[in-house]
This record gives structure tokens, C-alpha cells and sequence, in this order.
């Protein structure tokens, strides 16, 4: 543990020294997010998108003394990095989790004077790993522990595991990956070719367990999840597992983000939806819904690969370029969270979270500075959103607290809904987690990484060596680099 924490410390500290390579200035001037006029303002480069990837690569290219200009479609700043605020106990929509390998993150956490917070002793980084209570074939919580129920129908080497941990231990079998790029080399392709399904199934999963692991697939469902890509993340985790313990940013994730977007020289232009992107050798004209034209020498978008698609793009356009944002899969996830006025699984005995086989797959229990009993959150994801078609927000959450009532008699009357989140109905981007179908990361991924005339591109789904936030910086130090050798 010591040795692999040394080693990822000097991956952290070869990334600050690739961006202090980078870094001819330091960016000091502190601006309000606030809409720029209309009139297009002469730019080096364009951002498309304030998440942390697009406001990584403006960091990074302002410091080389570059003038850039980011171009958010929504009114809010962060992208995927979204503490509600508003919302009882300040939940976590998105990214929550600072890896202790996630070198450049925590490269702008300590230039910006961000403060991490470690959680205390016995927490968990990773939502459902801890002892929670379980509901299967539509039957209430009991105080039958899991190993001993009569509803368990998993094989006997299966029969301890929970179906989060189900899906654990299947993905983390060791398939040969030693490094955190082994997955691009051609010995790894055959996993490319295999869905989650298949990839079980020949590791021995039982039916039941298949079954469990459909309510709690990673992507869609397992027939559409591509093995590599999974097998991939679940090899970086236990990589940044072997760092140490992660941390989170003191008043929520958001708070990075938006001291990103204050360090920048320009302010991010917000609820500039870009409809119309016109790239060539030269430069990059962007025109937005609200009739505002911007041009630039170069440009990097890290729209969401769903609504990146959805804008009409001119320019050096290949066939493959637009079947690979075509084959981009994008998890749809509904999220409902509810407060809690007395600790009522006290009453039933089991654990206060709670795992299903039914659409709600899994009620978290979250801790909340200012809740004294945390607060419940509902996560319904893939095909289990399907359940929820034409349900408006009020329906959904509606839905997902009459699940909570009826597996758990014991939550009547203490539990009510607080917020609704629908990633899927989010127009800046119409899911949440990107992935792949089996056979497309061979057929489309190299793809993704090459420009459009001046276009860049940049996001999480592009990172080759880390996921999450990591990654979204990863790709955009990549882009940046690319756009430096392009304007020198």
C-alpha cells in the first residue's frame, strides 16, 4: 500500500509539473458569472462548456497568455460538478469524490485555495458498499440478514455478495491489466467484442445473479454494456483505491468550479446554447440560440457528446467523425432525494440503506451537516428510468416514495420528497455517464480524439488513463497541448 501510494503521488506530482511546464503566467483577475454582450468579442480560443474539463483547458491556455472565452449553454456553472445547494442537505448531484491519484484537480484545488475535506473514519467514497437492507421479488424489508434469506437464490459462492457487490466482484477478475492504458492494446480487444451479459455469464455468473446485476447495470442494461469499457473503470478504481482515501470539497464540488470560472480574465458567457459550429484551417465561427456569433482562431468544445450531435457542425467532417458521436451511449439517471424526520429503519432493524430489484435500485443514505438524521437518495438508472416515461418531475418523485413506502413499511410518514433530478431532461446533457456499446471502442474511440478543422475536443469520455473529473482534465490538458502546437 505504501509503495503503490508513493508511486501515485509521483503521477500526481509529474502532472503539476507538466502544467507548471505550461504555465507562463498566473491568472489572478477575479470576475462575476454574468452574460457578456451580445456583440461577438475578438477571442484566441473558445470553450464550449463550463464543466470543469472546459474551464480546465481555459486555465491552462489563459496561463500561456492566450485570451479565451467560454461559452456556457445553461445559466449555471460546473457542468457535472452540481451541488444543490437549494436542496435539504446539500446533495451531490454529480461528481462528489476527489481521487487522491487525481493529480490535476487537486493541482487547481491548491492554486485556487480551495480547501478538501477528508471524511471521517469509517465513512465510504463509494456510495452502497456498506451493510444496507435489501428488498427482492417485491417483498418488505426484514431483519433477515442477505446470506440467510430464503428469497437468496444465488449459487453458493455467490450467496454473501449483495448485487452491487455482484457486479464488484465480477468486474474487478483480474483480466491482465497492469497498466492504466492496457486497455487500448490490441491483447484487451476481445472484451471490446463482449456485453457485460456475456462477459458474466463466462465468468460463471448464475441466472439469478444475472438477473440482481440487470437492476443494478452499469450503462443501460448489461446486453448494451460493452465489457472493456467497465472492466477498464473498474481496473482505474482499484488503481486510485491503492492511493488512499479520497476527499471532498469543503461546501460541495461546485465550489472548485466556480472559483475556476472566477480565476479566468473573461467571464463564462452563461445561457449561450450553441446551435451552429463552422470550423476550418483558420479558425471557428460558433453561433448560439440567441443569435450572438462568436469566432476564434481555435475552439474546443467539451459539450456532451448527446447534445454535441444534436448541433449542426460545418467543416471538415468525416463519415467516421459523425458515426462516432453517433455510437456515444449516455446513460439516462433520475435521481430523487428525500428528508427524513426520525431514523425509522431503527424500527425494522436493518441498515438505513437499502438495495432492490426494482427500477428505484438503490436508497442511499447520505449524511447532511444540516439534517440530524441525513437525508435518502433514490437512484434510478438505464432502463429502470423507463418505469418513469411521461412521468413529469412531481410523478417521478412520487413514484420512487411509494416504492420507499411499500418495501419499507417502517419509512411511512418520515420520509418526503425534497428534489427531483432528471439527467435525461437536462438540455446541456441528456444523460449522465457516457460509455460504449460492445465492439464500438475499437470501431470509434481513436476517432473522438481528432479535430474538426480547428475544432478540439475535450470531456471525461475522453480521458485514456483516468475517469471522473480526472479524466475531464486529462482530455482538456491533451486538447490545450493541441491547440498550443496548432497556434504557435
Amino acid at each position: 500500500m505504501k509503495a503503490a501510494a508513493t508511486s501515485l503521488a509521483a503521477a500526481a506530482s509529474s502532472q503539476l509539473n507538466r502544467r507548471a511546464a505550461l504555465a507562463a503566467t498566473a491568472a489572478g483577475l477575479l470576475a462575476l458569472h454574468r452574460p457578456a454582450s451580445a456583440a461577438p468579442a475578438a477571442t484566441d480560443v473558445l470553450i464550449l462548456g463550463a464543466g470543469i474539463s472546459g474551464l480546465h483547458a481555459a486555465r491552462l491556455l489563459q496561463q500561456q497568455g492566450l485570451s479565451v472565452t467560454v461559452l456556457e449553454g445553461s445559466g449555471r456553472i460546473g457542468g457535472r460538478c452540481w451541488t444543490a445547494h437549494d436542496v435539504p442537505g446539500r446533495p451531490e448531484i454529480g461528481a462528489g469524490t476527489i481521487g487522491a491519484g487525481y493529480g490535476r484537480v487537486r493541482a487547481n484545488v491548491a492554486e485556487l485555495g480551495v480547501e478538501l475535506v477528508t471524511p471521517p473514519p469509517g465513512s465510504r467514497d463509494i456510495l452502497g458498499s456498506g451493510p444496507a437492507a435489501f428488498s427482492v421479488y417485491g417483498q418488505p424489508v426484514s431483519r433477515v440478514q442477505w446470506k440467510d434469506s430464503p428469497l437468496n437464490r444465488l449459487s453458493p459462492a455467490e450467496r454473501g455478495m449483495t448485487a452491487s457487490q455482484l457486479v464488484g466482484h465480477y468486474l474487478a477478475r483480474d483480466m491482465g491489466l497492469k497498466a492504466l492504458d492496457d486497455w487500448l492494446k490490441p491483447e484487451f480487444a476481445w472484451l471490446d467484442q463482449l456485453s457485460l451479459k456475456d462477459h458474466f455469464t463466462k465468468l460463471g455468473a448464475s441466472p439469478e445473479a444475472l438477473r440482481l446485476m440487470q437492476a443494478h447495470a452499469p450503462g443501460s442494461n448489461l446486453e448494451d454494456a460493452n465489457a472493456l469499457h467497465f472492466v477498464r473503470r473498474t481496473f482505474f478504481y482499484g488503481w486510485e483505491a491503492r492511493a488512499g482515501k479520497g476527499q471532498r470539497v469543503r461546501g460541495g464540488t461546485s465550489t472548485l468550479t466556480d472559483a475556476m470560472a472566477a480565476s479566468l480574465q473573461r467571464p463564462v458567457q452563461v445561457n449561450r446554447m450553441v446551435s451552429h459550429i463552422r470550423s476550418g484551417a483558420k479558425g471557428v465561427e460558433v453561433r448560439c440560440a440567441d443569435g450572438s456569433v462568436h469566432r476564434a482562431r481555435a475552439c474546443i468544445s467539451t459539450i456532451p457528446v448527446p447534445v454535441f450531435r444534436k448541433i449542426k457542425v460545418d467543416g471538415p467532417v468525416s463519415a467516421k467523425h459523425r458515426a462516432a458521436w453517433q455510437a456515444v451511449r449516455s446513460t439516462d439517471v433520475v435521481q430523487v432525494f428525500f428528508t427524513v424526520d426520525a431514523p425509522f429503519w431503527q424500527q425494522d432493524g436493518a441498515a438505513a440503506e437499502m438495495w432492490t430489484d426494482t427500477p428505484c435500485e438503490r436508497f442511499f443514505h447520505l449524511p447532511a451537516l444540516d439534517q440530524p438524521h441525513g437525508i435518502i437518495g433514490a437512484f434510478i438508472g438505464g432502463d429502470g428510468t423507463q418505469a418513469l416515461r411521461g412521468m413529469d418531475k412531481p410523478a417521478m418523485g412520487r413514484y420512487a416514495l411509494d416504492t420507499l413506502n411499500r418495501l419499507r413499511p417502517s419509512s411511512r410518514g418520515h420520509v418526503a420528497v425534497s428534489h427531483v433530478h432528471h439527467w435525461g431532461s437536462v438540455p446541456t446533457a441528456l444523460g449522465h455517464i457516457s460509455s460504449w456499446a460492445p465492439g464500438d471502442i475499437g470501431r470509434h474511440e481513436a476517432v473522438l480524439h481528432e479535430p474538426v478543422g480547428a475544432l478540439h475536443f475535450a470531456g471525461d469520455h475522453l480521458g485514456r488513463l483516468h475517469v471522473g473529473l480526472e479524466a475531464a482534465c486529462e482530455s482538456a490538458e491533451a486538447s490545450a497541448m493541441q491547440v498550443l502546437d496548432r497556434l504557435a
